[in-house]
């Protein structure tokens, strides 16, 4: 009572904190804990100095003592209707085995009633479900929870249109509106300059300011990459996180930027596009531009070359010397996430390491494939990188 009392209070009163009223209901609830435990043990030495005195008042008489059984002994014994053990002899069967007999132990009771709930719960659950359709089925509750997201988005639109902000993807379109471009930059700047650089000149994501692009350069696919994603390169979709005017405002900023050329930007990648060309941007591979190892042809599959080049050569470089705060050096004895052996390797490029930008590949490359590309990067040990960083991890001999 004093409980729901003071939560009453506190919720009628204006301008009520939500953080006091959740520490006043933990604080409650802790003390009614300890309250519970202290009478638990009471009952237990209560039960204690019954059982001495009973005990003691049995030897006095010659009597076999009874023993007191307090709450939880009372409970487990009515709970699996159990037999003494000196009971035990009116419920031992007739026949035996090598001289082993069986009890007639019944189940306990609590088993049977919870077998007995499940079969009345599933005759509700027929009836709710599948006779009288009183509660929605998987796909209902799907249906209904998509037409309510349907009305939302009505809704916001509508709220929208009444700022006069309102934006219909079908309406796309490229703009050099100040506002627009202010909010892009906020965003790129908090969301995409960890993998694009501040500048757009790329990082472990590609350089934004050339006129090169992977996944199309026009305003509808840079925006649809921003939606989407790109899942097997580490591109997470932005559209659970972003809103389409938000959306629209960064793929706005990103196009914004074309020709800045920044300092230390990264070399193309993808295809050229020009502007004004159709919007349709399908590129067929991944040209990456990018410079070979610095002691020329260190072995390995060209595919697994290939693919180092245009996919860890990001945060490892392009030799393997390392990039700090992205990728160790790979081409010294130090290992930082596995021993340096082959498997070892292709479990990382497997996995991932949790708690880095090392994402898992293993959705977008075979086993073969990563295979080979583990031997590639064993290869690049002991060769001589342009700028390696500091050794990371342990030393492997």
């Amino acid at each position: 009572m004093m409980m729901l009392f003071t939560t009453s209070t506190f919720a009628q009163g204006e301008g009520s904190d939500s953080s006091t009223l959740l520490t006043i209901v933990i604080i409650v609830a802790v003390v009614a804990l300890v309250v519970l435990l202290v009478a638990i043990y009471a009952l237990q030495v209560l039960t204690k100095l019954l059982n001495a005195e009973e005990k003691k008042r049995a030897q006095e008489t010659g009597e076999t003592p009874v023993p007191v059984l307090g709450f939880w002994q009372k409970f487990l014994k009515i709970a699996n209707k159990r037999v003494d053990i000196e009971d035990e002899e009116s419920i031992i069967l007739e026949h035996n085995y090598d001289g082993i007999r069986e009890l007639d132990n019944h189940l306990p009771p609590w088993w049977s009633y919870l077998f007995y709930a499940t079969i009345v719960f599933g005759i509700f659950y027929v009836i709710f479900y599948h006779v009288t359709d009183t509660l929605p089925l998987q796909k209902e509750e799907y249906e209904i929870e998509m037409a309510e997201a349907a009305a939302m988005e009505e809704m916001r639109l509508a709220e929208a249109q009444a700022l006069g902000t309102a934006f219909s993807e079908a309406d796309l379109e490229l703009t050099n509106d100040a506002n627009i471009l202010a909010s892009g930059e906020k965003i790129f700047n908090q969301q995409c300059a960890v993998c694009h650089k501040a500048d757009g000149g790329g990082s472990i994501g590609p350089n934004l300011t050339d006129d090169y692009w992977i996944h199309g350069g026009d305003i509808q696919s840079v925006y649809a990459t921003i939606k989407v994603g790109v899942p097997d390169k580490g591109m997470i979709s932005w559209e659970a996180m972003l809103s389409p005017e938000k959306m629209r405002d960064v793929a706005n900023y990103i196009k914004s930027i074309r020709g800045t050329n920044p300092a230390g930007a990264k070399a193309p990648q993808g295809e050229l596009y020009e502007e004004g060309t159709a919007n349709e941007v399908t590129p067929t591979s991944e040209t990456a531009v990018v410079e070979e190892p610095a002691t020329g042809d260190i072995g390995g599959s060209e595919e697994a070359k290939s693919t180092f080049l245009t996919v860890c050569a990001a945060c490892h470089t392009a030799d393997g010397g390392g990039i700090v705060g992205l990728g160790p050096n790979l081409t010294d004895k130090y290992w930082k996430n596995n021993d340096g052996s082959l498997e070892g390797i292709k479990n990382t490029i497997t996995e991932g390491v949790q708690g880095t930008i090392m994402v898992s590949w293993k959705a977008s490359y075979s086993t073969e494939q990563i295979d080979e590309l583990g031997k590639y990067i064993l290869l690049l040990q002991g060769t001589t990188p342009a700028n390696p960083i500091a050794p990371e991890g342990e030393l492997v001999e």
